[in-house]
C-alpha cells in the first residue's frame, strides 16, 4: 500500500514525464475492463442510458469521452 501511495503522490506532484504518464495510462487501460458507455451497453445488452444511470458501474471522464468500468460501483470519490 505504501508503494501505491508513493506513485499517487508522485503523479500529483508532477514527478513523471508525459511519456511516463502515458505508459501508466496504457498499462491501466489494459488491466481494467474499461469501455465507453455505448460499448459497455452493447457488450451487456443494455441501453447506454441504462449504463449511464446505473450505480453498478464506475463512470469516469477522460478528455471529452465518458467511460464505464463494470464491477466497480459508482461512488462519490472526487476523481
Amino acid at each position: 500500500m505504501e508503494l501505491f501511495k508513493d506513485v499517487i503522490l508522485n503523479i500529483s506532484e508532477d514527478k513523471f514525464s508525459a511519456d511516463q504518464l502515458v505508459s501508466i495510462l496504457l498499462l491501466i487501460a489494459d488491466k481494467l475492463p474499461i469501455d465507453t458507455i455505448s460499448e459497455t451497453a452493447r457488450k451487456e445488452g443494455k441501453t447506454p442510458r441504462g449504463i449511464e444511470i446505473s450505480n453498478q458501474y464506475r463512470k469516469i471522464k477522460i478528455g471529452k469521452q465518458k467511460f464505464a468500468i463494470p464491477g466497480l460501483k459508482a461512488d462519490l470519490f472526487p476523481f
